[in-house]
This record gives C-alpha cells, sequence and structure tokens, in this order.
C-alpha cells in the first residue's frame, strides 16, 4: 500500500468517526477540503469500498480544481462503488468534456456520469439553490425511516440531484415523494441506488 493510499484512509476513517462528513459534508484531506455526502455509520458500502470511492472524489476534485480550463468552482463531485457523477455548473460544453475527460483517467475510476449544466449561475441562484438544498435535506432528516445521511442533495440553478445507496426500493419511493414536494415543479435528477 503506497504512502498516499494510506494517508487517505487514516483521513477517511478519522472523518468518519469524528463525523467529519456531517451536514456539510466536509472533510480535510491533505490540506484541502474534500466534501462527500454520506456517513459510514449507515451506509450500505463495506468499508474497503467507502475508503476507495473517497481517494477517488479527492483525486478528482483536486485534478479539476487545479485545472486553468474546466475552472472547478461550480462542480460537485460524488463517487459511489468506483462511478463518478460530476454535478453543477460549467461555462461551455468544452468545459464539460474536459471534466470528463480528466475524471476519466483517475486510476479506480469505473464510469463516468457527467451531469454538468452549461451556463451561468449568480450569487442569488447559488443563495436560492443552498436554500432549496437545505430545506430537502431537513425534511428527509425529520422521516426516521429514511437514513438521510447516505443520500447527497446537491442543487444547482435550481436542478436537484439526488445521489447515495438506500436499503430498499420503499425507501427510495419515499425519498421521491418527499423531495418532489419540496422541489415543486422542479427537475430531479435521481443518482440512488438501492442496496450495494
Amino acid at each position: 500500500m503506497n504512502f498516499r493510499y494510506l494517508f487517505l484512509s487514516l483521513a477517511l476513517i478519522t472523518s468518519l468517526i469524528s463525523g467529519g462528513c456531517g451536514p456539510t459534508g466536509a472533510t480535510v484531506v491533505g490540506g484541502a477540503i474534500v466534501y462527500g455526502g454520506y456517513k459510514g455509520v449507515t451506509d450500505e458500502r463495506s468499508l474497503g469500498t467507502m475508503v476507495d470511492d473517497s481517494v477517488i472524489s479527492a483525486t478528482v476534485k483536486i485534478k479539476l480544481i487545479t485545472d486553468k480550463f474546466v475552472k472547478a468552482r461550480y462542480i460537485d463531485v460524488d463517487v459511489l462503488n468506483r462511478v463518478v457523477y460530476l454535478t453543477g455548473v460549467v461555462g461551455s460544453s468544452s468545459q464539460k468534456k474536459m471534466a470528463t475527460d480528466i475524471t476519466k483517467k483517475i486510476k479506480g475510476v469505473k464510469q463516468v456520469e457527467n451531469q454538468l449544466l452549461i451556463g451561468k449561475t449568480t450569487i442569488n441562484q447559488i443563495s436560492n439553490d443552498i436554500i432549496l438544498t437545505s430545506k430537502i435535506r431537513l425534511y428527509l432528516l425529520k422521516d426516521l425511516d429514511i437514513r438521510s445521511t447516505n443520500i447527497d442533495v446537491d442543487t444547482h440553478n435550481d436542478i436537484i440531484t439526488l445521489t447515495g445507496i438506500v436499503k430498499s426500493k420503499k425507501e427510495k419511493k419515499k425519498i421521491m415523494v418527499i423531495v418532489q414536494k419540496v422541489a415543486g415543479d422542479r427537475k430531479i435528477i435521481d443518482n440512488l441506488a438501492v442496496g450495494n
């Protein structure tokens, strides 16, 4: 096992134990803030898979952030079972394609689901997206039948993306009903997987 993999593994385990993937989902890895929306206690993935996914996520984020062309300010990266989900907003189709190309080159990536929007976003829109995301998370948290810590909710330009692993089709259906009530007529992208 190389030093980098060991360091990232220890960082993930420490963050899971100390609650570092809390409501904001922020974890510090190698001096960089890395975001992930999943808690280890209720996650359907094995610890090894969670570590692998976390390493992939951190690597993709660092590569996208340091790329001068992609300008990854508004890109969110979620990884489930080595499948990378890219959501957010980029300025052009070239940036969207480059984000996919960069991600595909990362060791361990099985597949890339590029759901990036092409366009612009404003401070007002970002604020509205944060409020909507918070409302959805709150409603999911209130329902004790839903393991809401397994679900990452992202909103970009009024489009809501749900990513995570749920325990059953029944739980997934309940989640979708709750999110639809809060979202109204907004588009919802469903990246929820059942089981492992």
